[in-house]
C-alpha cells in the first residue's frame, strides 16, 4: 500500500505562499486540510493606500488588519485561488480510488495497537520551535525514524512512514540507519503522514552499527543549524535536513507551520558540499 495523500504531482496552486514549494501542494493539503478541491478557496488581502505611499496611519496603527475596517484608506480585496489538476483524467480517477482505499484502511486501523516491522532509512532529531513575539526557543522533542518500506500489521507499506521516539529511548536503544526491528505501536495521520507517535516492545532483528544521533550531538546541531526559506526536495531527503514544527503566537493568534533547517549549518543550498559529495559518490559507484 502507498500513501496517496502525500503525492505532490496531482495538484498545483498559484497561491503566493506556495512559491517556496514551486507551487506544488500535497493531496492532503488540498483535499483534507484546506478542502479547496474542487471549489477553491478565498483569501482576503488587506491594504492601506496611505501606507502604500509611505505615510503613517491616521489611527496610529502599525499594520493593516481587521481594526482598519471603515477607514477611507482601507482596502479589502477578495481573491479566489483554484487548485489545478496536473494529470490526465484517467490517472486522476485512479488516484481518487487509491485515496478512498487508503482512507478506509486508516479509519480501520489508526489508534489501534499494531505490530510493525521495518528498516530505518535514516534518523533525524525532532525539534519544536515556539515563537512569542520577537523571541522564541527551539527544544529537542525526541527523534524521528524514517522508514521507506515495512509492514503495519499484515499490510505491506511500499512508501514512507515515520516513528517518533523519545530522547530516553534513543539514549537506551541507539537506533541507527539500517537497523531492522519489530515493535508495537499506534499510528495516526500527521499532516497526511503515517506516524507512530510512540512504540514499545522493540525487538531488533539486525543492527547496522552505523553512527547515530545522541542527545549531546542533537543539542550542538540545534545551536549551529541554519534555516532555509525554500523547502527543496534535495534538502528534505538529506540526512542533515529536517522540517521543524513551529508554533507562533502573535497578538492572541496561533499559527502552526514547518520550517526547513540544515543541521550541518550550510548557509546556501546551492553551495551544499554534502549533496555534492553524495552525487560524486553515486557517480563513482556507477
Amino acid at each position: 500500500m502507498r500513501n496517496p495523500l502525500k503525492r505532490t504531482d496531482i495538484f498545483i496552486c498559484n497561491y503566493k505562499g506556495h512559491e517556496r514549494f514551486e507551487h506544488r501542494v500535497s493531496a492532503y493539503h488540498v483535499m483534507q486540510q484546506k478542502k479547496c478541491y474542487p471549489q477553491g478557496c478565498i483569501i482576503f488581502k488587506w491594504s492601506c493606500r496611505l501606507k502604500d505611499r509611505g505615510k503613517s496611519c491616521v489611527r496610529g496603527y502599525n499594520y493593516v488588519g481587521r481594526l482598519c475596517e471603515g477607514c477611507a484608506h482601507y482596502e479589502d480585496e477578495k481573491i479566489n485561488y483554484q487548485p489545478r489538476i496536473k494529470v490526465e483524467k484517467q490517472e486522476f480517477e485512479l488516484f481518487l480510488q487509491e485515496v478512498e482505499e487508503f482512507n478506509d484502511w486508516v479509519n480501520e486501523y489508526q489508534n489501534r495497537e499494531m505490530d510493525i516491522w521495518c528498516e530505518i532509512v535514516t534518523i533525524k532529531p525532532r525539534f519544536k520551535k515556539q515563537v512569542y513575539g520577537k523571541g522564541g526557543q527551539i527544544r529537542l522533542d525526541g527523534y524521528l525514524l524514517i522508514i521507506q518500506n515495512g509492514f503495519i500489521g499484515q499490510t505491506g507499506i511500499d512508501d514512507f512512514f515515520y516513528v517518533h521516539i523519545s530522547p530516553g529511548q534513543q539514549d537506551r536503544l541507539r537506533f541507527a540507519a539500517g537497523d531492522q526491528f519489530e515493535a508495537k505501536g499506534k499510528f495516526t495521520l500527521d499532516k497526511g503522514r503515517i506516524l507512530f507517535d510512540k512504540i514499545w516492545h522493540v525487538d531488533f532483528e539486525y543492527r547496522s552499527g552505523k553512527q547515530t544521533w545522541n542527545n549531546s550531538r542533537a543539542l550542538v546541531a540545534r545551536q549551529t543549524a541554519t534555516r532555509f526559506e525554500n523547502q527543496s526536495d534535495t534538502c528534505l531527503h538529506c540526512p542533515h535536513g529536517a522540517l521543524v514544527d513551529v508554533i507562533e503566537k502573535h497578538n492572541g493568534r496561533i499559527q502552526t507551520f514547518r520550517e526547513l533547517y540544515c543541521f550541518e549549518g550550510i548557509q546556501d543550498q546551492n553551495l551544499c558540499y554534502v549533496n555534492a559529495k553524495r552525487v560524486i559518490d553515486h557517480c563513482n559507484q556507477e
